[in-house]
């Protein structure tokens, strides 16, 4: 098995103790019942916090097993780019699947916002989407899982997110690709900003420039919000170089 298919499996912080690790649950459910994994073969964990610990079992219940530490890297398959994406929620499931496809492209934090014409309240569905989140991932090599952040009205995630460089969405206006492809090298955080389906109001958009937010335009076609969104996270992501 190469490396870039090795299973990986999740380990919460609290089991994790200086040279070993232990899986319980269903992630141990699936290593010993799905996978038929026994004592001695190798297997890699990942935390949630960026840590990927490779190891071996040392040792299996009925429960749990155990696995001696042989190696941890640190951000293992981690963008160095920050990018938040702050998003008017879609309706029906459709911010599962930018949460999901969201995380494997390398997407850090996706962040809810409510616009004047959003149609879905994003209130308590936050455990689902980390639950998608979790899964992508594992499933994509990550070791550090996006933070899925409390809705926030439009303009308190501008005020929030004023320090990094902020970019939105919009097909009226746009930075030319080599202004956007200098600025987005040398930032290490950035906010995308994406409408609902019915787009940004002419005020929200004039208020995210004031913010200094730049103008992004994704093409001739137009795209659903959830289709917008990791189309525009592919594009700065490409820009940062983090897709190479």
């Amino acid at each position: 098995m190469t490396r870039a298919h090795f299973q990986q499996f999740y380990v919460q912080p609290d089991n994790v103790h200086n040279d070993r690790f232990v899986l319980d649950g269903e992630e141990f459910i699936h290593a010993a019942r799905v996978l038929r994994m026994k004592t001695g073969d190798a297997i890699e964990a990942v935390d949630g916090q960026g840590n990927l610990y490779s190891g071996k079992i040392i040792s299996m219940s009925s429960k749990e097993l155990v696995a001696g530490i042989y190696e941890q890297q640190l951000n293992a398959g981690e963008p160095k780019l920050y990018l938040t994406l702050a998003q008017a929620v879609p309706k029906g499931s459709n911010f599962d699947l930018v949460v999901e496809k969201g995380t494997e492209i390398g997407i850090s934090a996706f962040q809810p916002v409510i616009t004047a014409r959003s149609i879905v309240s994003p209130e308590a569905r936050g455990n689902r989407w980390g639950k998608k989140a979790l899964v992508a991932m594992k499933q994509c090599g990550r070791s550090r899982c996006p933070d899925i952040l409390p809705p926030l009205d439009f303009t308190a995630a501008l005020e929030l997110y004023t320090r990094d460089l902020l970019i939105i969405a919009h097909e009226s206006h746009a930075e030319t690709r080599t202004d956007l492809d200098k600025r987005i090298a040398s930032a290490t955080r950035v906010t995308l900003f994406i409408g609902p389906e019915g787009g940004f109001t002419a005020e929200e958009f004039a208020r995210a420039l004031q913010f200094g937010a730049l103008p992004m335009n994704l093409g001739p076609r137009r795209l659903r919000s959830e289709t917008a969104g990791l189309v525009a996270a592919i594009k700065i992501l490409d820009m940062a170089r983090e897709l190479e």
